[in-house]
C-alpha cells in the first residue's frame, strides 16, 4: 500500500512473535503551534501529524522539522487515531490515517495505519463500506505489475486494475515520510477475498497482500456504527456471496426423476373403455352412456374425444359416474374445427381431438353419461327426403385408468432449474459491479 520494508508473513498466518518489549509512547510540543503530539510507535515512525494544527512533522529529525504545514481543513477519521481492536487474533491500535484517491479523483479510499510492537504494521483499508486488511510484503513477485495472471503465495492472482493512487490527506504517523504529495502507481490483482497490490515509484517497488474482511466483524472490533455495503456494490476482492447450489439442485433433479420413473413403472395406464358414437340431429337433448367398467383401486381418469370436424363444433357435458355410490364426476369437452381459404391462402383454426383428467376415484364400477351439442344438430333438414339417413358425426370417447402424469414433474424441473438460474444472474451482476470499478486508466 505504501513505502517500507516488512517481513513477508501472511495475516493469516502469524509468527510467534519476538521477545521484544513494545516502545513507550512520546510526547512533544508542535514546532507549528504548541500543541501537544504522542508519538505511539516511537523509535519507528518517521512523521507524525499533529492533531490541532495537522502539520506533518519529521519526528526522525532531532529538530523536528515541519514537513508539511497546517493542512487546509482537519478531517476526521471514522476510527479515531488511538483505537484498539482486535483484528486476525491480534491486537492493533490505530495510529495513522490517511485519505486516497485515483488520478482523476474520481474515487477514494481511506487507509488506516495499524500498529502492534510485536507484529509491526498493517493497513486497514475501506472503500465505500468494503475493508481490507492489508500487509505489505518484501519478497519479489514475479509478473508484478503486468496486465495478467500471476502468482503469489500459493494463490493464482488475476489482474483486476491499473491507475495511480494520490494521497490528499495525512494525519497521526507512519513509519516513513507521508505527504499530500505522494502519488504512486498502482496495479491491482485479486483472488477473492485476497488482493494483490502493486505499488511503484521513482524510488521502489512495494507489493502488498490484502484479505478482505466482513464490515460487521469490523463494526464490532472498533465498536462502530455498523454500514453493510449495498448489495449492488461489490467489494473488489469480496467473495461473491452468489453460488448455484448446483449439487443440491442435481440431486434434487435426480430424486424428482427417479419418482417420476417409479410412477410411470407402477402405473396402470389401461384402457378401460373406448366407444364411438355416431351423432346425428335425432340424439339432440339426448343422454347417451357408455358400457359399465371396473376400477380395482383408486386411480385418476383420463377422457380423451376425437371427432374429425368439418367446419363444425361439438360440445360434451359428460359425467363419470359410480354406479355403486351414484357419485359423479362432471367433465365438460369442447371441439371445433375450421378451415377454408382466402387472400392469404389456405387458413385452419380449431382442432379434432381434448383431453380431460379427473383426480383419482375410488375402485368401483362405473359408466360415462354424455349429453351432447353439436352444430350439426342445427343444420335445416327441409332438403332431405324423409327417407334419406341423418347426416352423422362420428364420436370416439376413450377412457383410460391410472394414467402417468407429467405436469408435476415439469413444474418441479422448472421450479428446481430456476433457482440456480436466478442466483446465476444475479452472481453476473455482482461480477458485474466488481469488474467496473477495474481496468486500466487512462
Amino acid at each position: 500500500m505504501v513505502m517500507g520494508d516488512q517481513p513477508s508473513i501472511l495475516p493469516s498466518a502469524e509468527p510467534a512473535p519476538p521477545p521484544r518489549p513494545p516502545g513507550k509512547p512520546r510526547t512533544f510540543a508542535c514546532p507549528n503551534c504548541g500543541g501537544a503530539v504522542t508519538l505511539r510507535a516511537a523509535g519507528q515512525s518517521i512523521t507524525a501529524t499533529c492533531s490541532q494544527c495537522s502539520s506533518v512533522i519529521d519526528v526522525a529529525d532531532e529538530n523536528l522539522r515541519i514537513i508539511v504545514a497546517a493542512q487546509s481543513a482537519m478531517q476526521q477519521s471514522e476510527i479515531p487515531i488511538g483505537a484498539r481492536a482486535r483484528l486476525k487474533d491480534i491486537e492493533w491500535e490505530v495510529v495513522g490515517y490517511m485519505r486516497r484517491s485515483d488520478g482523476p479523483g474520481d474515487f477514494w479510499w481511506t487507509e488506516h495505519l495499524l500498529f502492534n510492537p510485536y507484529y509491526g504494521y498493517r493497513f486497514l483499508a475501506e472503500e465505500y463500506d468494503h475493508w481490507t486488511l492489508v500487509k505489505m510484503l518484501n519478497r519479489d513477485v514475479p509478473g508484478a505489475g503486468s496486465e495478467g495472471w500471476i502468482d503469489a503465495n500459493g494463490r493464482s492472482y488475476q489482474f483486476f486494475g491499473k491507475g495511480f493512487a494520490r494521497t490528499t490527506y495525512v494525519a497521526g504517523e507512519f513509519f516513513w515520510r507521508a505527504s499530500t504529495s505522494d502519488v504512486t502507481a498502482v496495479t491491482d490483482y485479486i483472488a477473492p477475498p485476497y488482493r494483490l497490490m502493486v505499488e511503484r515509484n521513482d524510488e521502489e517497488i512495494i507489493v502488498s497482500e490484502g484479505e478482505y474482511l466482513d464490515a460487521r466483524l469490523v463494526a464490532a472490533a472498533f465498536k462502530l456504527p455498523l454500514r453493510v455495503p449495498s448489495s449492488s456494490s461489490a467489494g473488489v476482492s469480496q467473495v461473491n456471496p452468489f453460488k448455484p447450489s448446483l449439487t443440491i439442485v442435481a440431486l434434487a433433479v435426480v430424486a424428482a426423476t427417479m419418482l417420476q420413473g417409479t410412477l410411470l413403472a407402477i402405473s396402470a395406464n389401461a384402457l378401460v373403455n373406448s366407444q364411438t358414437y355416431n351423432l346425428t340431429a335425432a340424439d339432440k337433448n339426448k343422454t347417451l352412456s357408455s358400457g359399465t367398467f371396473r376400477l380395482n383401486r383408486s386411480g385418476n381418469i383420463e377422457i380423451e374425444t376425437t371427432s374429425y370436424l368439418s367446419n363444425d363444433w361439438l360440445e360434451l357435458d359428460m359425467a363419470l359416474v359410480n354406479i355403486d355410490t351414484n357419485q359423479s364426476y362432471s367433465v365438460f369437452q369442447s371441439l371445433e374445427h375450421y378451415s377454408g381459404t382466402d387472400s392469404d391462402g389456405r387458413w385452419e383454426e380449431g382442432g379434432n381431438r381434448e383431453t380431460s383428467l379427473l383426480p383419482p376415484v375410488p375402485p368401483g364400477t362405473y359408466k360415462l353419461l354424455i349429453e351432447p351439442d353439436a352444430g350439426l344438430f342445427s343444420k335445416p333438414s327441409s332438403s332431405l327426403s324423409s327417407s334419406a339417413p341423418l347426416p352423422a358425426q362420428p364420436v370416439t370417447i376413450t377412457i383410460k385408468y391410472d394414467v402417468p402424469v407429467w405436469s408435476n414433474y415439469l413444474i418441479a424441473m422448472v421450479l428446481l432449474l430456476a433457482v440456480p438460474a436466478i442466483t446465476l444472474i444475479r452472481r453476473m451482476m455482482f461480477e458485474k459491479s466488481r469488474w467496473e470499478k477495474g481496468g486500466v486508466a487512462e
